[in-house]
């Protein structure tokens, strides 16, 4: 049994950009036995992006190549879904299940009367997770109001914008804690979105991203005329992976783990991967009687040193970020290299003894 969370990867979130295999091997390099999981269905990719584009809080820009894929969520889901229920897969939408136990049995299902038993149940339900919860695996600290992110984006068109490049724009007036992107559809239609944490900035939140549109002037002249399609919010965790992803019946993936990378956002790519490894583990788990514990082993092999070096890195990035003239020269320090060495989850080596010297 599945609800629409479980089955089909996380909940209706903002993210729907995905590096490209070439990118993802840097990004995650452990995760090379993964990358067939990267092949992309070419009706799922509305555009595809070649460089990544930087502002500082003062405007001050930086610009890399970076191919990725911007997908259409909807249509990756379907393909997902579909090749689920070709392998015999049961799916159930629109309730969200939660764990029972009793008498040393796990059930799982949306109410006890519903539910059923269960050797193995992989929670894949988002953030925050009803099934880690339930199933006494949820961790008090990746739910702390500053190891959230709220995100707040809209889809516009009538739009004039470069349908290569994506945008990230940094700034406690528009992002703080985080940051606002442009990431094209195509020329005309784009995801212009908010990530901010609320211990930042005090305020009516959702009004940054209107800001954003209407008021920022490093945005406004080219966002202010587009038409707003559609609007989502969502929430994301910020602080890396839980400490203990499994239990003897329960394996956690993806943001119900915690695993999306903190210094840029992306939970696409560890949840694709972590999806894998779990089904895996299970398999092996009834089959074979492969430990459920060999789960936490294999996907921190994939991808683990790179999640932690992100978390590092954003956790030490909060003694700059309210204050946008520290955080800028900040930037200035790391450079083009630096920064994308951030994004991309390694420690640049201008900071790494700072970091190590101040406990990060």
């Amino acid at each position: 049994m599945f609800d629409k969370k479980a089955t089909i990867g996380a909940p209706v979130r903002c993210g729907e950009f995905l590096p490209c295999k070439e990118e993802m091997l840097d990004l995650l390099p452990g995760s090379s036995d993964f990358t067939r999981l990267f092949e992309i269905p070419s009706d799922a990719i509305t555009n595809m992006c070649e460089r990544l584009r930087i502002f500082s809080p003062r405007g001050k820009r930086w610009e890399f190549p970076f191919k990725a894929y911007v997908l259409d969520r909807l249509v990756l889901e379907q393909h997902m879904a579909k090749e689920a229920s070709e392998l015999g897969a049961e799916i159930r939408l629109g309730r969200p299940v939660r764990i029972f136990e009793n008498d040393g049995h796990i059930k799982v299902g949306a109410t006890e009367q519903e539910s059923f038993e269960a050797q193995v149940v992989i929670a894949a339900d988002g953030f925050p997770s009803l099934a880690a919860t339930s199933g006494g695996l949820s961790c008090d600290r990746y739910a702390l109001p500053e190891n959230v992110a709220i995100n707040y984006q809209y889809v516009m068109d009538g739009l004039n914008i470069e349908s290569d490049v994506t945008e990230m724009y940094m700034g406690t007036s528009i992002a703080p804690g985080g940051y606002g992107w442009i990431i094209p559809k195509s020329s005309t239609t784009a995801n212009i979105g908010v990530g901010i944490r609320t211990t930042f900035k005090s305020g009516k939140w959702r009004t940054l991203l209107d800001h954003f549109v209407h008021g920022y002037s490093l945005t406004a002249d080219r966002l202010r005329s587009g038409r707003i399609q559609t609007m989502i919010a969502d929430l994301l965790p910020v602080d890396g992976a839980v400490s203990k992803t499994y239990s003897d019946r329960i394996l956690l993936v993806g943001d119900a783990a915690g695993m999306v990378i903190p210094t840029n956002g992306g939970g696409i790519p560890t949840a694709m991967v972590s999806g894998r490894i779990a089904g895996d583990v299970a398999a092996l788990h009834v089959m074979k009687s492969e430990p459920l514990s060999s789960y936490q082993t294999r996907w921190r092999k994939a991808f683990g040193r790179e999640l932690f070096a992100s978390t590092r890195m954003r956790r030490f990035a909060d003694a700059f970020m309210p204050n946008d003239l520290l955080f800028d020269c900040a930037m200035r320090i790391l450079g083009t290299a630096g920064i994308k060495k951030v994004l991309t989850c390694k420690i640049p080596s201008s900071i790494g003894p700072l970091m190590k010297l101040l406990g990060y």
